[in-house]
């Protein structure tokens, strides 16, 4: 072992992912709480493809065992996660949206502890996103019940613009139609 071996692990991950070994990143992020923090670090690096892969290699860890990211998740990766949501990027954006949704999904703890914060993100999304990441963004107001939105929800309930997420059944569809049944959750709250 080198003299810098108890160092970052980013660059070796970044190589790992460039070179189409995805699932050994993610087994090896499984294992290693190294691996895992170079993974969140690639978050920022400026190659596209790497950010989407992070975020998906992040994405799987999460789906597979979600207990080994709980002391990774904070306020300020939440931040992050919500910025690549803006990107340019469809890989990215598409993967970031993807996370996003999978840790509202399956750290409710989170989201309890952040709610604040997390809405005032999405209300800022509903206000300066486009119509996709505004469709994202009313999903999540749906599956967390932010009923405080409601209001910022009904405005955009007769869009006709037609939005793509990464989710089944939300390709090509209306922002009106995702707001109306975001509304629908919301009333059962």
């Amino acid at each position: 072992m080198g003299f810098l071996s108890f160092g970052s692990k980013s660059g070796k991950v970044k190589k790992m992912l460039e070179g189409n070994q995805f699932q050994l990143v993610v087994e090896e992020a499984l294992k290693d709480k190294k691996t895992r923090n170079a993974l969140f670090e690639l978050l920022d690096d400026v190659n596209p493809g790497v950010v989407g892969d992070a975020l998906l290699a992040i994405t799987t860890i999460l789906d597979t065992k979600k207990d080994v990211l709980k002391n990774h998740l904070k306020e300020e990766e939440f931040k992050r996660l919500i910025k690549l949501i803006e990107s340019s990027n469809p890989y990215v954006r598409e993967n970031a949206m993807i996370l996003a949704y999978s840790i509202v999904r399956h750290y409710p703890s989170f989201v309890s502890r952040y709610r604040k914060m997390i809405q005032e993100e999405i209300r800022k999304l509903l206000a300066e996103g486009d119509k996709n990441q505004k469709g994202f963004v009313l999903v999540i107001i749906g599956e967390l019940g932010l009923k405080e939105l409601e209001p910022d929800v009904k405005s955009l309930v007769g869009v006709e613009d037609k939005v793509i997420l990464p989710f089944e059944g939300k390709k090509w569809v209306k922002l009106g139609d995702i707001a109306s049944e975001t509304l629908e959750k919301l009333s059962g709250v």
